[in-house]
């Protein structure tokens, strides 16, 4: 008995062993360093609400919000975070079981009649191709745990990159229900004004329809801005999970400039190396599956099985010794489990080549559309906004002289109005571009 309680003691250690390697946290601090490197934003696990967290609605309730507070919220409030961070709770467990060998088997039997003594016959046995394979086993864990641990920082930034989205969209929205009143407004004015002089006789039928046409038309481009405005600002409700309609907050009131400088391809290259994370989940997931094709290649042999036997005959004698159960490869050579894990390192390889190829052709294209947005943003700015106001000033002093008619000014300023319409489109398509590129920098979806 003494013997088998020792193997009994040694099959625990061995077991405890491998348990003791599995972080207590999940890997939830990793993920947080990752996520608060990037984006100097935090993130922490929270129980299921009903309601808004009372943070939220302090950061919200009448505030004028700007994309990284949208951000903090939605990371706070949004339970698909939650759901994402939970996902390294399973990879744990997975953890855990690649860390552990299964518990040894206990047989026994007792036998009646049985004279002078009753006969029993007791075994204890462990699978001992599960203990030479432990460290294989737990390696390729762990490197399985790494790359969930990318993944979920790689998608919780890109619920980050979604919410940014959502609202510049609906900051260019507001923008141009702004934009599209000034323009319906002016073009009321020149109706109005038609509507008069043509009960004077001054203009034609035709000049008076042209002028209600364009305010008609102008009211229509309102009430599409207006409703693009309302779904907009839902979106941005829901990305940030926000429960309490009567919460009053407000989009903020411009654009932030554009940065300095952006980043050349010199700097992208360097960037892609260290920031990718589905390159570097895509590497441990060819790690794992380099570690487990020995474990394949032996699982011909099955279960090898040793351990103790006692016995004790009718007679009264007890025998104790060791035990080995051996499987014949007759049937089964393994050759299927072989098969699908050389198929598995082979996709895992080739995943990771496709990723790596197509990073830096996805970096150059997401920074050709930045640098190309954020010309349209300087020409806007710079060149055609100055021109269209100065237009504006120079209309107004000849209309001042009688020598430009009333029409010509309405006109001047709905121009001015329209190219400020296409910079609010332009200021827009720079941050998405600009978020876009992070995502690529990334390695998110």
């Amino acid at each position: 008995m003494k013997q088998i309680r020792k193997i009994a003691v040694a099959f625990s250690v061995i077991t405890f062993a491998g348990c003791a390697t599995v972080p207590r946290d999940a890997g939830l601090s990793d993920v947080q360093n990752e996520v608060s490197g990037r984006s100097r934003q935090k993130i922490a696990i929270r129980q299921p609400a009903a309601t808004d967290d009372e943070s939220v609605r302090a950061t919200l309730q009448g505030r004028k919000l700007d994309a990284e507070t949208a951000v903090a919220v939605a990371l706070a409030n949004n339970p698909q975070v939650q759901i994402e961070l939970a996902q390294l709770g399973l990879a744990r467990a997975d953890l855990i079981e690649a860390s552990t060998i299964r518990n040894p088997i206990f047989s026994g039997e007792i036998r009646f009649p049985g004279s002078p003594a009753k006969p029993y016959e007791i075994a204890l046995t462990q699978s001992i191709l599960d203990i030479v394979q432990l460290p294989r086993r737990r390696a390729a864990g762990q490197a399985t745990f790494e790359a969930a641990k990318l993944r979920v920082a790689s998608a919780v930034l890109g619920i980050a990159a979604d919410v940014r989205d959502d609202f510049f969209d609906l900051l260019a929205a507001s923008q141009r229900v702004a934009a599209n009143r000034a323009i319906t407004e002016a073009a009321r004015a020149a109706a109005d004004l038609a509507q008069r002089q043509h009960q004077a006789g001054n203009i034609t039928d035709l000049d008076l329809e042209n002028q209600q046409a364009q305010y008609e038309q102008a009211k229509i481009d309102l009430a599409r801005s207006e409703e693009e405005l309302l779904l907009s600002r839902e979106a941005l409700i829901r990305a940030m999970a926000l429960r309490d309609p009567s919460l009053n907050w407000q989009i903020a009131d411009d654009f932030p400039s554009p940065a300095a400088n952006e980043p050349n391809e010199t700097d992208l290259i360097e960037l892609l190396a260290t920031r990718r994370l589905d390159i570097a989940a895509a590497r441990h997931e060819v790690e794992a599956a380099e570690r487990l094709l020995p474990i394949a290649r032996t699982s011909a042999i099955g279960d090898i099985d040793a351990g103790a036997h006692r016995e004790r005959d009718a007679e009264g004698p007890t025998t104790t010794g060791p035990a080995l159960s051996l499987p014949i490869p007759i049937f089964n050579r393994g050759r299927a489990a072989r098969e699908r894990a050389e198929t598995q390192l082979t996709i895992s390889r080739q995943r990771l080549a496709s990723i790596t190829a197509s990073a830096s052709s996805q970096a150059r294209a997401a920074r050709d559309r930045l640098l190309a947005a954020r010309s349209r943003v300087e020409y806007y700015r710079d060149v055609l906004i100055p021109r269209r106001q100065r237009i504006v000033a120079l209309t107004q002093i000849e209309h001042n002289a009688m020598v430009a008619g009333f029409y010509q000014l309405i006109q001047a300023r709905q121009n001015e109005a329209s190219a400020r319409r296409e910079y609010i489109d332009a200021q827009r398509d720079y941050w998405i571009a600009r978020t876009k590129l992070d995502r690529v920098l990334n390695g998110g979806r």
